[in-house]
Parts: structure tokens; C-alpha cells; sequence
């Protein structure tokens, strides 16, 4: 996959139930002493915390291919409306269960919130009706709710 030119950013919770399985046969990193002290003080085995970490970034790499995936998606929306609109990043806030796209438009950031289960959706099935919804939340963020698609 290419570079885009959007930054895709990373926060809060990540860490999948397929990832945490990857993670068991993922060879494990060798801790610092402040992890080491952290799984002590959690009374977790530093194998088993090591794991944690390898798991943790492997959800994150899962979740900035997504993150790409919902990016372009909403470029090609704001390439629909004008030039003068251009993402600058995506960041997942797993704590908040929501994606901030946040938008350049007329000398203007806007971050429009994208729920997690509309941006599952739109990255996993692509429907025409999951995009409409990507669509029309971009387009209301943006001040041109004169473009949303009427029901």
C-alpha cells in the first residue's frame, strides 16, 4: 500500500482478539526495566507481558491499515466537492470508539467524529450505503450539508 498523504494516528485501545492470538507465536522483545517493573506490579509473568507488547503492536499496524483504508475513502469525498478541501489525518481514539478525521477547508481545521462501527463498515464491506453515511458525515463536518443525499 502506498504513503498517503494524510497522517494516520494511533490512540487509545487497540489491541484485537486476533492480535493477542499472533502475538502467541511472535517471538517476544526484550523488556526494559520499567516494563519489567510494570508486569511485576500488574503480577503478570514478563513472558506473558512481552506478549502484551507484541500484541499491542500488532493492533496498532492493524488499525493504521484501516486508518488508510478510511482515509482515502474520505478523500475521494472531499475530491468530489473541490480542491479546496484535503485531509490531513485520521486518528483512531479506541477510548472515545470513534475516528477524528480531521479536514483543511477554507483556511479551517474541522475534525468530523466517525463512530468505529460506521468506520467498520465502510473499511470492511465498502456498501454503497455505508459510504453514503461516511458521505454525508464528511460533508455536514464541512459546512456543506447542502450536498447530503436526502432519503
Amino acid at each position: 500500500m502506498e504513503t498517503p498523504d494524510f497522517e494516520v494516528v494511533i490512540s487509545g485501545v487497540h489491541m484485537n482478539p486476533e492480535a493477542w492470538k499472533r502475538a502467541a507465536d511472535s517471538p517476544r522483545p526484550a523488556l526494559s526495566q520499567e516494563q519489567k517493573e510494570v508486569a511485576r506490579k500488574l503480577g503478570v509473568g514478563e513472558d506473558e507481558y512481552a506478549r502484551g507488547v507484541v500484541a499491542s503492536q500488532l493492533g496498532e499496524e492493524y488499525q493504521r491499515g484501516r486508518g488508510k483504508i478510511l482515509g482515502q475513502r474520505i478523500q475521494e469525498v472531499l475530491a468530489s466537492v473541490g480542491s479546496e478541501y484535503s485531509l490531513s489525518a485520521v486518528v483512531r481514539q479506541g477510548t472515545e470508539f470513534r475516528w477524528l478525521a480531521r479536514i483543511e477547508a477554507a483556511g479551517k481545521t474541522v475534525a468530523v467524529a466517525l463512530p468505529l462501527d460506521m468506520v467498520d463498515d465502510v473499511v470492511d464491506s465498502g456498501s454503497k450505503q455505508d459510504l453514503d453515511r461516511l458521505r454525508n458525515l464528511v460533508l455536514f463536518g464541512v459546512g456543506r450539508q447542502e450536498l447530503i443525499f436526502k432519503h
